[in-house]
């Protein structure tokens, strides 16, 4: 018997069986919409919590990087004795309030927040460190002879052995106040609140991220499976109807399982489907790259590795920068003597002092081994001493073996970008310096001259 007629004998006629398929694809459809949107919703409160974190983020960094201002201008002022130095620090200090705007927006944006109260803790460190760079100015100006308006600075109160100082020792000493361990602790202290920060943040908007993203799989399931369901129900209309929407279905079908995008084609309803699976999934690849900070940091000591490297080479504005190739001395001793994890962990102590030594917007590489480069950006040749001091700083440190970790000193060539014709040049002229510093003994610091290498600091 014919199986029409089979089933219209038994009292289920085609007309009713297409009805009942079109109320399930309804009922499919809605059900899709309902999660299309929620996805949207969940999409744009993820949008929303990055966006929130950006922006606290870029408060906490702004503190930091105003406070770094500050340290930098103070040093170059006690090293050049220029007083645009001093006025940038006022400026920065008075009237940009870079540091007070920032704990400002973060009391509007999170006042109930634990990142709040540390990034107000690192303002208070902050602002306590200028008492002793006030007292470095006004030791310059008195051995300068410069009249400041600046109250603060003459109303710094300086130690009575100063008043019996000469010129070169006032100078020494102001040098000292601001490159000292225990500024360089203050400045620590300055980080690790703006770090305590940016990690509470980190992870409050981990938690969110995890939460949004469990519904979104749980989403992205449903509508899945809602996919396949609504696929046989099609191909079952279609086969009583026409053949127009087969081929749309049946390639989308395919490129989810592929993890693809789905192709644009078909019917309204699977078109605007599309649409948004393919936002959907553009913003999840995206939310991937933005992730991939594994790729371009090295795991050991946090610093940018190889491909970091790389990639900083294709931005580094030459004409400003100074290329740092830094060596660590008889590191194959202390992995011989010591053994690899000490040597490890050598490598990190390295890699810490180079963070708190150099400014935020220097950028710092670990190449491999113990081979490390630095970029120090908006730095000339005239600033060589600030280099040198940075640099005989380092070495104190890791001199320094209350740790219970082994004696340790670096070796560094510089070469200057605004001498050098290209990124390559002046990194190859950087390491040449490197090995003449090598050769006279290491633990110092030389600089390329295109005549000779001119070795500044050496012991």
């Amino acid at each position: 018997m014919n199986p029409i007629k089979r089933v219209k004998s038994e009292g289920v006629s085609l007309k009713k069986a297409h009805l009942v398929m079109i109320l399930l694809t309804i009922v499919i459809m809605c059900i899709l919409l309902f999660f299309t949107f929620q996805s949207a919703s969940l999409y744009s409160e993820i949008t929303a919590s990055t966006d929130s974190y950006i922006e606290l983020q870029e408060c906490a960094e702004s503190l930091m990087d105003a406070s770094d201002l500050l340290t930098d201008r103070v040093q170059r002022f006690t090293v050049t004795q220029e007083q645009s130095d001093m006025a940038a620090y006022f400026d920065e200090a008075y009237n940009a309030r870079r540091r007070e705007t920032a704990v400002e927006k973060m009391s509007v944006s999170a006042p109930d927040r634990a990142a709040y109260e540390q990034l107000s803790s690192a303002l208070d460190s902050s602002v306590k460190l200028m008492e002793t760079e006030m007292r470095a100015m006004k030791l310059i100006c008195d051995a300068s002879g410069y009249v400041t308006d600046y109250a603060e600075v003459n109303n710094a109160v300086l130690p009575a052995e100063c008043d019996a100082m000469t010129k070169e020792e006032k100078i020494h000493y102001a040098q000292k106040m601001v490159h000292d361990s225990a500024y360089y602790e203050q400045k620590m202290a300055i980080r690790g609140g703006m770090d305590n920060c940016i990690k509470t943040l980190t992870d409050d908007t981990r938690n969110a991220q995890l939460r949004i993203k469990e519904e979104q799989h749980f989403n992205l399931f449903v509508t899945q499976l809602l996919l396949t369901v609504q696929s046989v129900v099609m191909i079952i209309m279609l086969w009583l109807t026409s053949y127009l929407g087969i081929n749309p279905i049946l390639k989308g079908v395919q490129r989810i399982r592929e993890n693809r995008k789905i192709p644009v084609i078909g019917s309204y309803e699977f078109r605007y489907l599309a649409k948004t699976y393919n936002k959907m999934y553009e913003a999840f690849q995206q939310s991937i790259e933005h992730l991939n900070y594994d790729a371009s940091h090295d795991k050991l000591t946090d610093l940018y590795n190889r491909a970091g490297f790389d990639l900083l080479c294709e931005s580094i504005d030459l004409h400003s920068t100074a290329v740092l190739m830094i060596d660590a001395d008889k590191f194959k001793e202390i992995n011989d003597n010591f053994g690899h994890a000490v040597g490890d962990d050598v490598l990190k102590k390295i890699a810490d002092v180079l963070r708190f030594t150099f400014r935020r917007e220097d950028y710092i590489c670990r190449l491999g081994g113990d081979e490390f480069v630095v970029f120090m950006l908006h730095m000339d040749e005239k600033r060589r001493q600030l280099i040198d001091i940075k640099i005989d700083h380092i070495n104190r440190v890791l001199a320094d073996t209350g740790d219970g970790l082994p004696e340790t000193s670096i070796s560094v060539g510089v070469a200057f970008g605004g001498s050098e014709a290209d990124l390559e040049t002046a990194i190859k002229h950087a390491d040449e310096a490197l090995y003449e510093m090598k050769s006279a003994g290491r633990h110092g610091c030389s600089f390329y001259e295109p005549d000779n290498i001119q070795t500044v600091s050496e012991t």
